[in-house]
């Protein structure tokens, strides 16, 4: 019977793939109506657009009647068009898509409700037999003892013949064979109950499969149906300017020949897919197998053992373990958790035994995750398991035993691998100041080299945890579906993937697909990789053929995957600035560069050393008035001197000292432009910037509300107005409205605000928005590699979890953090923050946010995948940014940084907290182009092979 088990798991498996393609093909129609409405909405609103335009032309006064008339008649024409076509889109909506949309989520739910019946059905039947195949091979092994014991008998009774036995002797022999015989007997009736109950449940099995297959037909009817309904009625609500009758005819034939055969031969169908000839398979009812029938079987085959198919694998009947051995195995894993110094040689030896079985490793995986998810709840172990180096290296050794029986003996078993490998990164021990996981020190098995033993595996994730990484997927859109940013392209989380968006209707957050789906499973096999710590050709080749295999990957997907590759094998750099995080030119260069060796230069850079030990009331600006060379070397001391002074707190005394920081930083008197003119410009040629002026509008209106009182409405729109007008390049993006929002409710004066504004565009985020964003590419490219060589344990967890830094940092980059006013009144953190961008620019940026990880580091080390998005998520709604005073955030922040001193701005501790130069941000991007070059050579030669 073992090949009508895995006969039918096939068939079950083969099913599910079925149904999963017709929810393809239902969700791709519900996806073309929607992508046709905007389509038709767009083409309505241009056409719109267009009419607008000539009623202009007739409105200027200056054309003569003939040529006002015909422009009438073409505005006209133009503008019923554009109502018609904007009718047709609204009545498709609520005539087809919407309809069509509901039917989508009947069919998916009947889909699943049917999937989960099937796999039912098929587990319920492997587990009856698993109980009778128990009690068959505990008859047979009854009979062989009871045959065993009447050899021994006959040999007795020449040994009693001998003189060497006595008839006693005999006597307990035959005593204890009948005994024997006598539970033989009553477990050869146990077997024959359970076996007429298998049978009983063989054909159960058989009534439901067929009405899953029945079903299965009905819902795919019903899908041809009403998407031909569907489909039939948008013909109708289409103008056709030819005749139609000769297609009416061919749809009217398909229909009579639907409707001869309606019934859709699945089976037959999924029997196709199985690749098995028609009528190859014969179900028979399971039979009695006598143990002289199992004694000829066993002798034919030379098997120790029957085998019997369990679930989607072979194993051996007997295969279970002792209520014993799993008492070992509880002991065991029970000493990872605490302290043990007694010796367990002995008990690993035993372990390794059990581990030889299937229901062994099945066990002990099991308990192990049990144990640990336990631990972690009641708050005695963290996310990571961290053991010592002698528990370490016991279970080290039985894993190592583990992979290589199984490989050795061509076991595979894709659950517990995978089980296995999830608690293989968690588990570590400490060395030095390094954490070593388990996974690192198995990456010289033979097993990991077998490609398609991964291709296994990414099946198996993908047909058991597809609903966990479609959840994963949906928490990253949300997470990033506050950052998109919208310029006829907008910024979706993994990989920066570029999506053509021409309408605010595109801005909801999309419809997790496939392609999504396959990379979140791929990225956890890439994590599988790189924790293994495998050589990178034979990384790039597992994922490139698993990719290979699946339709529904998309390119800048994998290109993504060996990004990742790239970055986990590149050490090199990090290992550099790795020793104290120290600068990285020496003095020598240092003096030479600066030209030192000249005694004014000698005089300047004494000067700026002195600046600390300066107060504001020293006026240390004075020092640009000596010369020319004092102005120019030491502007940018001065600016720092300001702007991250500890001196200087963020509250309400210093407002006014702050701003002329600011307007001195920014250069704002150096900056000329007549203000009044360009708005009145702006207003007269609005039509020309149409394009931005809905987007605009519905940004300011749904962020900074809570300002309403500070700041008009219409004053925000028009400085993000003014400056998309005159920036054609960069336009309007979204992130702009809180930046200028910001400004405007910091200097209260409109045209100081818009010179501001104009200043930190086109001086430090004009770039983050042109060229395909490619400097925000950078930007993520050095966060991550800044928080691996800073905050090393935060970035190996965040990697570990498999969130990259463009899952959380884009807003943060896009507004410097001025989305906070979304939230609060106001906020000396969001103060600080950006008195330390102006000081210092990007590297002040870095600064604060690492400053501000290193005090939640531990928080976010306690959480796992879904929890971190929500957590940094909700970052700027946190209390921390809602403080209005710095002297009342410094209190807050002694909580968790007991160095901060009450007397001295916080900006001196962030500022002397990290040492990122600017010369290591240029190196980064340097790094990052030439890292993109390498990565590309090695895409295209993995794409030839």
């Amino acid at each position: 019977m073992n090949h009508t088990i895995e006969y039918f798991n096939l068939q079950q498996h083969k099913l599910y793939e079925y149904m999963v393609g017709l929810t393809q093909n239902v969700t791709g129609v519900e996806k073309i109506f929607a992508e046709l409405i905007a389509c038709l909405l767009d083409f309505s609103s241009a056409i719109s657009s267009i009419g607008q335009k000539f009623h202009s032309q007739i409105s200027s006064g200056n054309e003569p009647d003939i040529l006002v008339c015909l422009y009438q008649q073409v505005s006209n024409y133009l503008l019923r068009l554009s109502q018609n076509w904007d009718n047709t889109a609204q009545k498709i909506k609520s005539e087809i898509a919407e309809p069509y949309t509901q039917f989508v989520v009947n069919f998916r739910q009947t889909n699943r409700s049917l999937n989960s019946e099937s796999k039912k059905q098929v587990a319920e039947i492997i587990e009856t037999r698993k109980e009778m195949c128990k009690t068959q091979e505990e008859y047979w092994r009854l009979m062989k003892l009871f045959e065993q014991k009447s050899e021994q008998a006959q040999q007795m009774i020449d040994h009693i013949e001998k003189g060497n036995a006595t008839k006693e002797d005999f006597q307990k022999l035959f005593n204890n064979s009948l005994r024997i015989q006598e539970l033989a007997d009553g477990m050869e009736k146990d077997y024959k109950k359970l076996l007429l109950i298998t049978n009983e449940r063989w054909k159960q099995f058989h009534q439901e499969w067929d009405s899953i297959f029945t079903n299965v037909g009905l819902n795919e009817q019903s899908r041809i149906m009403f998407t031909k309904q569907t489909v039939s009625s948008l013909l109708k609500l289409l103008p056709f300017d030819q005749d139609q009758s000769q297609f009416e005819e061919k749809i009217s034939d398909l229909e009579l020949k639907l409707k001869s055969d309606q019934k859709i031969p699945i089976r037959k169908l999924i029997e196709k897919r199985m690749q098995i000839q028609e009528g190859s398979f014969k179900f028979s009812y399971e039979e009695f197998v006598s143990y002289e029938q199992w004694k000829k079987n066993h002798q034919n085959h030379d098997q120790v053992h029957p085998l019997q198919q369990v679930q989607s694998q072979w194993t051996i009947v007997g295969d279970k373990i002792s209520e014993e051995e799993k008492k070992l195995v509880d002991k065991y894993l029970s000493s990872l958790f605490q302290i043990d110094l007694s010796d367990k040689c002995e008990q690993i030896i035993k372990i390794k035994q059990i581990l030889q079985k299937s229901a062994g490793r099945n066990y002990f995986i099991n308990q192990l995750n049990k144990l640990h998810t336990k631990s972690y709840q009641e708050k005695q172990a963290r996310f990571y398991l961290t053991l010592t180096t002698e528990q370490f290296m016991e279970l080290l050794q039985l894993i190592r035993h583990w992979l290589n029986y199984v490989d050795l003996n061509e076991i595979y078993e894709s659950e517990d691998i995978y089980d296995l490998l999830l608690k293989a990164i968690r588990i570590v021990r400490i060395d030095g100041k390094e954490r070593v996981n388990l996974a690192s020190q198995l990456s010289d098995i033979p097993l990991w080299t077998k490609v398609d033993r991964w291709i296994e595996l990414f099946q198996f994730i993908s047909a058991k945890k597809v609903d966990e990484k479609r959840k994963q997927a949906q928490s990253i859109m949300q997470q990033t579906q506050s950052t998109i940013l919208k310029k006829g392209v907008r910024i979706i989380g993994k990989g920066l993937s570029m999506i053509k968006n021409f309408g605010s209707q595109q801005s909801n957050m999309m419809e997790v697909n496939e392609s999504e789906i396959c990379y979140m499973i791929l990225d956890e096999i890439n994590l599988f990789i790189y924790s293994l710590k495998l050589p990178s050709e034979l990384s790039a080749e597992i994922i490139i053929q698993i990719a290979s295999q699946q339709q529904q990957i998309d390119k800048d997907h994998v290109v993504k995957l060996l990004e990742k590759q790239e970055d986990f094998h590149n050490t090199q750099w990090k290992k550099f600035f790795k020793s104290g995080k120290v600068v990285l030119t020496h003095k020598t260069e240092k003096y030479e560069r600066k030209q030192l060796y000249i005694y004014e230069n000698k005089v300047i850079q004494g000067c700026g050393a002195c600046l600390k030990f300066l107060s504001i009331q020293d006026q240390p600006q004075k020092l640009l008035t000596l010369n020319g060379n004092f102005n120019r070397q030491l502007k940018h001391k001065i600016k720092k001197f300001y702007l991250g002074n500890s001196q200087v707190f963020s509250d309400e005394s210093t407002h006014q000292l702050r701003l002329r920081l600011m307007s001195q930083a920014l250069k704002l008197k150096q900056l000329n432009i007549d203000y009044v003119d360009m708005k009145t410009k702006v207003g007269i040629e609005m039509d020309i910037n149409n394009l931005y002026e809905e987007t605009i509008k519905l940004d300011v209106q749904r962020s900074l509300h809570i300002h309403k009182d500070k700041i008009n409405s219409n004053v925000l729109q028009s400085l993000l107005r003014i400056y998309a007008f005159y920036n054609q390049e960069v336009g309007y993006c979204q992130g702009m409205n809180y930046i200028a929002g910001y400004l405007y409710l910091t200097y209260q004066d409109q045209e100081i605000a818009y010179k501001a504004f104009d200043r930190m565009m086109n001086l430090y985020f004009k770039e983050l928005y042109i060229n395909d964003f490619s400097k925000l590419k950078t930007g993520f490219y050095a966060f991550e590699r800044l928080l691996c060589i800073f905050l090393p344990e935060l970035s190996s967890h965040l990697k570990d979890q498999k969130i990259d830094a463009s899952y959380y940092v884009a807003s943060w980059f896009i507004t410097l953090y001025s989305n906070v006013f979304q939230y609060s009144q106001r906020s000396a953190l969001l103060n600080v923050i950006w008195d330390l961008f102006l000081a210092e620019e990007w590297k002040g940026f870095y600064k604060a946010t690492f400053y501000i990880f290193s005090l939640i580091q531990q928080q976010i080390l306690n959480l796992e995948f879904d929890e971190i998005l929500h957590y940094l998520g909700q970052l700027i709604k946190s209390e921390m940014f809602s403080i209005s005073t710095e002297q009342e955030l410094i209190q807050y922040m002694q909580k968790f940084d007991k160095s901060i001193k009450a007397d001295v701005s916080i900006k001196k501790t962030i500022l002397s907290r990290f040492r990122i130069t600017n010369r290591m941000l240029k190196s980064l991007e340097s790094e990052y182009h030439s890292f993109q070059l390498k990565l590309n050579k090695k895409f295209n030669q993995c794409m030839k092979r």
